[in-house]
């Protein structure tokens, strides 16, 4: 535990040691200042003036500015987070030292865990930017504080997720720029898919030309297609927590989808090390 810890430190510190850490978290924090006072005018429009905007009445505080709000929060670290991962295991690679550091007395949990503590510690220096907007809504507002949590959960919980996926990238990338590049590109992809999905038909037409069998197969394909676009984008289990509706499926959908990569980060790490003493 105590190795883990150090390993954790040294890279929480590397963050502020380098331009990366400010540059993130100037960037994180006027974007979502930004983003915060646009949606808060926003709502304050449509209260004043529902009909205007197709509502009957004033609209729900949670689901009409909160939830989408918290959710642009999470997207924006989808963006962010490979700046923030591409130095944990590539940058080893890339100056040579991981070898040094695999052969060092240091497991490989206390390695992997180690760095992505110090990605998380990162991660909730901003999730803690978001709070402070949180803390005005709050104020402002009758919104209950375990909905503000719940939210601020949710933010965090997406993080962690994408912190997960560039880990791996980081693990097999060979350089950060080309594990920064790799994790964006995993990730806008994912953003796109969510994006898609909202419009896809729940079934697939298909020409009468093809056989009984074809259509069935068709079909089966596609329903997997569709449940596969619904599910896998992490912001889209995010929306519901933000209005402070926790389901277990939620939570579970994000711990299995860490552990997963997590696992894919164990394995290539232990590649890497048979590699190296081969």
């Amino acid at each position: 535990m105590t190795k883990m810890w150090a390993v954790c430190k040294r890279e929480f510190v590397g963050y502020f040691i380098t331009p990366i850490g400010y540059v993130v978290a100037g960037v994180y924090a006027a974007i979502t200042g930004i983003g915060f006072v646009a949606s808060f005018i926003f709502y304050a429009r449509v209260s004043q003036s529902p009909a205007t905007y197709d509502y009957q009445g004033v609209p729900d505080l949670e689901e009409t500015m909160l939830s989408p709000f918290l959710v642009f929060c999470g997207q924006v670290l989808l963006f962010l987070a490979p700046l923030i991962t591409m130095r944990l295991l590539a940058e080893e690679k890339h100056r040579g030292t991981i070898e040094l550091l695999l052969t060092h007395p240091l497991r490989d949990r206390e390695i992997i865990f180690g760095k992505y503590l110090a990605a998380l510690g990162m991660t909730a220096v901003l999730v803690l930017m978001v709070g402070v907007d949180m803390a005005i809504v709050g104020w402002v507002t009758q919104v209950e504080t375990a909905v503000l949590l719940f939210g601020l959960l949710a933010v965090f919980l997406m993080a962690a997720s994408f912190l997960t996926v560039g880990l791996f990238i980081s693990a097999v990338a060979k350089n950060p720029m080309t594990a920064a590049t790799a994790t964006f590109g995993a990730f806008f992809v994912t953003y796109i898919l969510g994006a898609v999905s909202k419009d896809l038909p729940e079934t697939i037409p298909t020409p009468e030309s093809l056989s009984e069998g074809m259509q069935r197969a068709a079909a089966f394909l596609y329903g997997i297609f569709r449940g596969i676009a619904i599910e896998l984008p992490i912001d889209a289990h995010a929306r519901d927590m933000a209005e402070g509706i926790v389901q277990p499926e939620d939570i579970a959908y994000y711990l299995l989808f860490s552990a997963f990569f997590l696992f894919l980060t164990f394995r290539a790490l232990e590649s890497r090390k048979w590699r190296a003493f081969a």
